[in-house]
């Protein structure tokens, strides 16, 4: 167990990295006009660059790891942000302002030449630093990590900032992120830490999208797909049943900002309802992969149509939304009558019954088929599949039991 004097170095040790990572940041958000952008950069290269020499003091003079180890870590928190202003200095070059950027955002090399040579000039001067930190903080995958690294951090240099290239950048960071993620499978809280890093350059696009270009709803729901996928691999493959069960925030929030992005012209009452049936692709999906939270995925599914399907009958008094409310109200009142679920039941049993009501005053007020010909398609349906249940309850049972 940590003593106070253990615990107030930590803090210390904490409070120095996020002073650094804080110094570093400016970089990406400056109001400088003393000095050329190629001159400010070399200060942060500099400042970078002596963040290995004290890791070195650190852990072989004074013997003191954790210090090491902070360093190191601090280093890869500091290499998005060089990816950050290289990718300014090759865009202003390279690429075509299509909106007014302010100057904080701006980092203008002098011609092609120079921004090419000081993106490679910073490669051979960061990938060592990189590999080292990776060989401490997680030495049996350091190849792959490094390797992982400068795939994400090199997308940014890419000149174009649109929404559509931010989404083709950000998802290939995230998929080799997780990709690592499963295949390095970290033990250790640096481990992890040096996973973690990987996820930093889409973070940064992401930022750097929002405050200064084009961003649209199939942005952001592309890349909280994308975040569902990649925490839903990662819970399922370690176990952590918290992390996998976390995607549903994500997935709603995604087919949310995707369904918006559509831009149709239906109802509101129409737009909850499809909401909910879109909702439920991905997390059956998810139930049908998950090994540990199958039903968790499922009761979600379930409670979101059910309570969108009955806010709509009851504010919106649509015939699809109380056919749908018949149907859910129908499906969990069985599931509680069979598995002595009072909860379930009882819940089903409510969405059934104002959903059947408005149904009926429905086809009463209106002679459309959205009426009267779903209830009699439902009953019939419900008929012969209770019959076909009943068939197949036969089969399955063993011979004494027939």
């Amino acid at each position: 167990m940590e003593t106070r004097l253990q615990q107030l170095f930590q803090g210390l040790r904490l409070c120095g990295a996020a002073m650094i990572i804080a110094a570093a940041g400016t970089f990406l958000v400056q109001s400088w006009d003393q000095v050329g952008d190629v001159r400010r950069y070399l200060c942060l290269l500099a400042m970078t660059g002596a963040l290995p020499g004290l890791a070195y003091l650190c852990g072989i003079r004074l013997r003191e790891s954790r210090s090491a180890r902070a360093l190191l870590i601090t280093l890869l928190a500091l290499v998005p942000i060089h990816a950050g202003v290289l990718g300014g200095f090759v865009f202003s070059q390279f690429g075509a302002v299509h909106q007014a950027t302010t100057s904080v955002a701006q980092w203008v090399a002098p011609n092609r030449i120079a921004a090419i040579l000081l993106v490679f000039g910073a490669v051979a001067v960061l990938v060592p630093f990189i590999w080292s930190a990776f060989r401490v903080l997680g030495r049996e995958h350091a190849r792959v990590l490094t390797a992982t690294s400068l795939f994400a951090h090199g997308l940014l240099l890419i000149p174009d900032r649109s929404a559509l290239a931010a989404i083709l950048v950000v998802i290939p960071i995230l998929g080799a992120a997780t990709w690592c993620g499963l295949r390095v499978k970290p033990k250790t809280a640096e481990a992890k830490v040096a996973v973690g890093s990987l996820v930093a350059p889409a973070i940064l696009v992401v930022a750097r999208q929002v405050l200064f270009y084009d961003v649209s709803w199939a942005f952001w729901g592309t890349v909280l797909g994308a975040c569902a996928v990649a925490l839903f691999a990662l819970g399922e493959n370690t176990g952590d049943r918290t992390l996998s069960r976390f995607t549903v925030v994500p997935t709603l929030l995604s087919v949310g900002f995707l369904w918006a992005d559509a831009k149709l012209s239906v109802s509101v009452g129409e737009w909850f309802l499809v909401y909910g049936l879109l909702t439920a692709l991905p997390l059956l999906a998810f139930a049908w992969k998950s090994r540990s939270s199958r039903s968790f995925f499922i009761a979600t599914a379930t409670i979101v149509n059910a309570t969108l399907a009955g806010l709509v009958v009851l504010f919106a008094s649509s015939p699809w939304a109380s056919f749908e409310a018949i149907a859910l109200g129908l499906g969990l009142a069985s599931y509680g009558f069979l598995l002595r679920r009072r909860l379930a039941l009882y819940s089903g049993i409510a969405l059934t019954a104002p959903g059947f009501i408005t149904e009926v005053a429905h086809a009463i007020e209106v002679f459309r088929p959205s009426g009267w010909l779903a209830l009699v398609i439902f009953g019939l349906g419900l008929v012969v599949l209770t019959a076909w249940l009943e068939h197949r309850a036969r089969q399955v049972a063993p011979p004494e039991a027939r």
